[in-house]
């Protein structure tokens, strides 16, 4: 028997990191993949809707239940083994391992509690010369890895590593029915447009959609649906819709030390133009690079003013006007990789005098904070608006567009929400082409104006060959922008899809393709 429990209306479970809230009946918490099991076979038995929860950290509202009961997965956490295949060493975890424990357990080095995956793996693990890491950084380092893997999550080091999806090698999935599917990346692979596979008792086969994933920019827009396909990645993308993750293999990679960076630079496009020629230095060879426009410096300087605990970093510079942070590997000659940020910033208004260096990690959390620092404050700012505006949510954007429109969106972006009277800040992942704007919304009237904006901005990035959903996924706040990327019909392949899977449809109602009516 499973541990059921009514959902009061002030619950916790009710709502994710979007200030989305829904409704819901009760909450099943189970204990493991076998409790998971018969929460679906009961369910399903009933036809009574299920939404899949963990740390709610999402910011779409993949979590929030529309109706029925939330099966939220808070109990099915751990490091639980190590292997070693050909590729490299990987951490068997459970779905709701938070991405901070499993580094912290990889940094301890202390594996005995852990189990061999394959043979001796432990044993290797702890004896090699640095200690590893799973290097997909989702920015939100609570987040599960079972729902970083459901909306395919990445962060600002997908500049470098790529998103989720790269670093999966086998998911242990339950189905809506209550059967399971446990498979290695390989061992199911799509003939063309159509896939096949067993799951307990039963065999799916069926055509896949016949749209394109875009892979040419930073996506997390749906499943990775092509020709040849792994089934590993209908699920990874595919936001709880076709089954949910019980256990996962993850691959890791060897630490190394990083010293991170802060420059500052007198105006927007200043910092911009610098960015274009960090990009294609290879002497510099940044981690990544995150943007903070001059809004958002104003926004911390606020901030800072009217509660100096809020953001323990020091004083910003007064001529910042904007600010590049970026992390370097400490390898090669520092010396001379230094000397050539020096000359790119300064070619743009900036100095290193004028810079933070650090590569101690208390200094580099200090950096790390003052850059989210600017979403916290907005998450916060709109959490304060619900009482007087319970149907608000916050509005920012997620969007990417190749390195050739990058110049023209950003300028896009600013026009519209200048024409719209709206206040905002973009910051983020610049790397990738992908930065957040924030609209800092202060009535329903605002929030109204913002979704209209929204809506223009991802048509623009689709038009550009974006995506409109580049890291957080879809949810249910962003359902229409399927459509846009993969018109009716992909959407329709998708819901054709899952009415395989879950005939019935109890599970994440309303995630992605919307409300199947």
């Amino acid at each position: 028997m499973f541990y059921r429990q009514r959902i009061r209306s002030d619950s916790k479970y009710l709502t994710d990191e979007s200030k989305m809230t829904g409704k819901g009946e009760h909450v099943i918490i189970p204990v493991d993949e076998s409790e998971l099991r018969e929460v679906m076979r009961v369910n399903n038995s009933k036809g009574n809707p299920v939404t899949v929860s963990a740390m709610r950290t999402g910011v779409c509202g993949g979590c929030v239940p529309l109706e029925g009961d939330v099966i939220s997965l808070e109990r099915m956490t751990g490091v639980i083994g190590i292997g070693r295949d050909d590729r490299g060493y990987f951490v068997r975890v459970l779905p709701c391992t938070t991405i901070s424990e499993i580094n912290r357990v990889l940094r301890s080095r202390d594996f005995s509690h852990l189990s061999d995956v394959t043979e001796g793996a432990r044993e290797m693990l702890s004896s090699e010369p640095v200690p590893y890491f799973y290097p997909v950084d989702p920015t939100e380092m609570n987040g599960s890895i079972g729902g970083n893997i459901a909306c395919n999550a990445s962060g600002p080091r997908t500049y470098r590593y790529g998103p989720t999806r790269d670093w999966v090698r086998r998911l242990m999935v339950v189905l809506p029915e209550g059967q399971y599917i446990d498979f290695t990346r390989g061992d199911y692979v799509a003939e063309g447009r159509r896939i096949s596979f067993p799951a307990g008792r039963s065999y799916f086969s069926f055509d896949i959609p016949s749209y394109d994933f875009n892979t040419d920019v930073k996506n997390a827009a749906g499943p990775m649906f092509h020709e040849n396909m792994d089934l590993i990645d209908m699920f990874v993308g595919s936001e709880g819709i076709f089954g949910i993750i019980a256990e996962a293999d993850v691959y890791i990679a060897p630490w190394h030390p990083l010293v991170s960076n802060i420059l500052f630079f007198p105006t927007d496009r200043d910092c911009l133009d610098a960015v274009r020629e960090f990009r294609e230095d290879d002497l510099v060879d940044p981690e990544f690079l995150e943007y903070m426009d001059c809004g958002s410096l104003d926004l911390i300087r606020r901030v800072m003013s009217s509660d100096p605990a809020m953001i323990r970093v020091p004083r910003l510079p007064d001529g910042a006007g904007s600010a590049l942070f970026f992390d370097m590997q400490e390898a090669g000659d520092m010396d001379a990789r230094y000397a050539r940020v020096a000359e790119i910033a300064g070619r743009h208004g900036g100095s290193l005098d004028m810079s933070w260096c650090g590569r101690d990690a208390t200094d580099r959390e200090r950096m790390r904070e003052l850059r989210h620092s600017i979403p916290r404050s907005i998450f916060e700012y709109v959490a304060s608006l619900k009482g007087e505006m319970p149907g608000i949510h916050k509005m920012g954007t997620d969007m990417s567009v190749p390195d050739e429109a990058v110049d023209e969106m950003m300028s896009y972006y600013a026009e519209q929400l200048d024409a719209a009277g709206l206040e905002y800040v973009m910051f983020g992942h610049i790397g990738d082409n992908h930065p957040h704007v924030e609209i800092i919304l202060k009535s329903m009237e605002d929030f109204e104006r913002a979704k209209e904006v929204y809506a223009r901005f991802a048509a623009k990035a689709v038009e550009l060959g974006g995506s409109p959903s580049a890291e957080h996924g879809i949810g249910k706040i962003k359902t229409d922008y399927m459509r846009m990327m993969y018109g009716e019909r992909g959407v329709e392949e998708i819901r054709r899809v899952k009415a395989i899977l879950d005939p019935k449809d109890i599970l994440c109602r309303g995630n992605l393709i919307g409300v199947v009516q």
